[in-house]
């Protein structure tokens, strides 16, 4: 595929839709509708465990792309010069009320690359439960947000996604591929 051109077509806020144009080989004209973001940002997910029980964090929150209440990991995003890490640490508290420390990240990754052009960065983080200040976390939600922390044991992360979403509740990939991790390391069927 050969880029001929682009035309924006809505620019918001946050997110942007833009027409590209393409010649394939073949010479076909293909057309793409895209989402960007506006600003430039770079999402951040956190894959974050408590230690020493191993649970790990979801949350159960409000998403208006949906309408709906869904399964997720905690997450944000950081402009364009803003240090991920030190982002990464401070949805950690924001959205869950604990303090971690960052144990591994991935390289700028994409999501649905087909529609969507975002960089994403993954965060493993530990979280001491034993330390004091994660005795009683206490979330810094921002108004619009009504986020609840839901620690799960990993062993029962499937059985606890398939519950939600047989209560009406929307599962986010992540955390379903999070679930499915152990079947991928041959501890699963």
């Amino acid at each position: 595929m050969r880029k001929r051109e682009e035309e924006i077509l809505f620019r918001g806020e946050w997110l942007s839709i833009k027409r590209a144009s393409y010649r394939s080989l073949s010479g076909a004209a293909v057309n793409w509708e895209v989402v960007e973001r506006s600003r430039g940002e770079t999402v951040i997910l956190l894959l974050a465990r408590l230690r020493p029980s191993g649970r790990v964090l979801l949350l159960r929150q409000f998403r208006a792309g949906i309408n709906r209440t869904v399964i997720a990991l905690p997450a944000g995003v950081v402009g364009p010069g803003g240090d991920p890490r030190l982002q990464a640490e401070a949805e950690l508290r924001e959205e869950t009320g604990y303090t971690g420390r960052i144990v591994g990240e991935s390289p700028p990754l994409k999501i649905n690359p087909a529609i969507l052009d975002c960089d994403v960065r993954v965060y493993r983080m530990e979280i001491d439960e034993e330390a004091r200040e994660n005795q009683n976390p206490r979330q810094a939600l921002e108004p619009e947000e009504e986020i609840e922390v839901l620690p799960v044991r990993p062993e029962e992360m499937e059985e606890f996604l398939l519950r939600e979403k047989k209560a009406g509740r929307e599962v986010d990939v992540a955390c379903w591929l999070w679930a499915m991790g152990k079947w991928a390391v041959g501890s699963g069927e």
